[in-house]
């Protein structure tokens, strides 16, 4: 499991603070909070790429600090709404950069690196992309695609941060179905940011709210928009 204790997260300052957070295979959370409320700052830093002010972010009882950005890899993906595509980078050779972390002093890739990117694309109905150019893919098919790369990476966690952003609500929702689906299948732990209230009710989710007092906490799914709404003041 991924834990939090008596967080401190910011940058020249905090931001936010967390006292207790878990987050388990199988999970699917929901981290809702304003803008600017630390949602992001949170994330990068459960992910190993920002420093936490103060406390401790374990996964499986062992202390994120003490893991190389390489091994921390191997546990936790990172997706976002912001990639746009690279010129000649086909779809098929983006998933496999999920691979990276095991890969080799050399960097060759292996038929079973190759075999978890297949089926990734699989898995999120975008096999017919694999052929495609990254920077022509449309704003749904390159969140599938991202996706893909965060499963053939292979690892027990997956943080995205407002992958729905440019989504079209059809999209957005299928995003939701298909991560639920993946939590629970592949028993994946899964934390996203979002301002998708509404697919955030309808989908019954666990929250970690980030409230104006910055204080950082679980919540129970809610029923009604205009009392998760109000938590958030």
């Amino acid at each position: 499991m991924l834990q939090v204790r008596q967080l401190h997260i910011g940058y020249s300052g905090v931001i936010a603070t967390a006292e207790s957070l878990q987050l388990n295979p199988g999970d699917l959370v929901a981290l809702v909070g304003r803008n600017g409320s630390g949602k992001s700052t949170l994330l990068q830093t459960l992910r190993g790429s920002l420093p936490m002010l103060n406390g401790s972010v374990r996964i499986d009882e062992h202390e994120i600090t003490h893991w190389s950005t390489q091994s921390l890899a191997t546990k936790i993906a990172w997706l976002t709404a912001h990639f746009s595509g690279v010129s000649q980078l086909k779809v098929l050779d983006y998933v496999l950069l999920g691979r990276t972390p095991y890969l080799g002093v050399m960097g060759h890739q292996k038929e079973s690196d190759l075999a978890l990117a297949l089926h990734a694309l699989q898995r999120v109905g975008a096999d017919h992309l694999r052929d495609k150019q990254t920077s022509s893919l449309s704003d749904g098919e390159r969140q599938l695609v991202g996706l893909a790369r965060a499963l053939a990476q292979n690892t027990p966690y997956i943080l995205l941060d407002e992958p729905t952003a440019f989504l079209d609500f059809y999209h957005r929702k299928q995003l939701f179905t298909l991560l639920k689906e993946v939590a629970i299948t592949e028993q994946k732990g899964i934390l996203l940011s979002t301002h998708d209230l509404d697919l955030v009710i309808g989908f019954e989710l666990p929250l970690w709210l980030v409230p104006r007092d910055g204080c950082i906490r679980a919540q129970e799914p809610m029923q009604k928009r205009e009392a998760l709404e109000g938590l958030l003041i």
